[in-house]
């Protein structure tokens, strides 16, 4: 799940899904596991509903790889459209990676994947439109 290259594609599907979706609100409807991964998606999970979101904190959370291929412009940019972001479900845990459902108060689900490196920080996340 951590390779560069899954970034590259992980900016362009970003930008494709959120296009158009907007919504504000909302809470988380599942617990999220106290793990490195967990901790990172409770971040983004409120960090998506207060955006612009400044690069000093995006490099607190964002492994420099990713951020080199998500930009904090571009983060913020995708990250906005995503406000109210909460999680209907959890289909794996692992310390380092979650995978399972996430979705807005318009309604749009995602399949949503993140997995944190040795230092904690996010190196990949992808929502993918259900």
């Amino acid at each position: 799940m951590r390779s560069i290259p899954a970034l590259a594609s992980l900016i362009t599907l970003l930008a494709v899904l959120v296009t158009g979706c907007s919504a504000a609100g909302g809470g988380q409807s599942v617990a999220v596991t106290d793990s490195p991964a967990g901790k990172q998606l409770q971040w983004y999970l409120d960090a998506v509903n207060r955006t612009p979101i400044p690069e000093n904190e995006l490099g607190e959370h964002l492994a420099e790889t990713f951020l080199k291929e998500v930009p904090p412009e571009k983060f913020n940019t995708l990250a906005k459209d995503l406000a109210g972001l909460k999680v209907e479900e959890l289909s794996s845990t692992k310390p380092t990676e979650l995978a399972g459902v996430t979705s807005i108060p318009a309604g749009q689900k995602y399949d949503t994947k993140i997995s944190v490196g040795d230092d904690g920080k996010i190196d990949y996340l992808l929502l993918e439109p259900r």
